[in-house]
């Protein structure tokens, strides 16, 4: 049968909203994708959308027709969410969408059992604050929603490591780290919450 994570109920937009920071409905998402997902979805994968600079360009999230619409070869959409320079959470698509590839995680294999977080980074690994701090907060309420825990949100280098390298400047171990801990503490993932977090040196 397949799923489409676009409501009734909680949805991949309410997951957006609950980190905090603000969110764009992009429009067309909850009947975006190409079909359903699988009816059971394991993994979160983490992207850089490998775009300009922040000094070249205007735009919050210059990738996003990139990742709604898709390139010559590779038709959108190529990931669920994007996250903008200033942490804004765009969500983009409610079905499958093709950015993972091939490869795999945890046993799961596929772009049906995933969902992809494309985050506007030129491949520096140069992100800003914001994103940094909305990065896990985003991952975490997705592993709440999922039903799973931190060991399943992977880098696409993980997933993908002979061909992959993203995302750039982003330590796994750490943010699964900050995962964990939001999973423990679900009260502390909305920006401007009181942490307790404690990062390991």
């Amino acid at each position: 049968m397949g799923q489409w994570f676009n409501g009734p109920g909680e949805d991949l937009a309410t997951v957006a909203r609950a980190t905090g920071y603000p969110v764009v409905e992009v429009p067309g998402w909850r009947g975006r994708g190409h079909g359903p997902l699988d009816d059971y979805v394991g993994v979160v994968v983490c992207h850089h959308t490998a775009g300009p600079e922040p000094e070249d360009t205007s735009d919050n999230y210059p990738s996003l027709g990139l990742v709604r619409d898709g390139r010559r070869g590779l038709p959108g959409p190529l990931g669920h969410y994007g996250i903008g320079y200033d942490g804004t959470v765009y969500v983009i698509a409610a079905g499958l969408a093709y950015h993972a590839g091939a490869g795999g995680w945890a046993g799961l294999s596929g772009n049906s059992v995933a969902l992809g977080i494309e985050a506007e980074d030129s491949g520096d690994g140069d992100w800003t604050g914001e994103q940094r701090d909305v990065y896990p907060r985003l991952v975490a309420r997705l592993c709440l929603f999922l039903g799973v825990d931190s060991s399943r949100a992977c880098a696409h280098r993980e997933w993908a490591p002979e061909r992959k390298d993203d995302p750039a400047g982003i330590d796994m171990r750490r943010l699964r780290a900050r995962v964990a801990h939001y999973l423990r503490s679900p009260n502390e993932i909305p920006r401007g919450a009181a942490s307790t977090f404690e990062e390991d040196a």
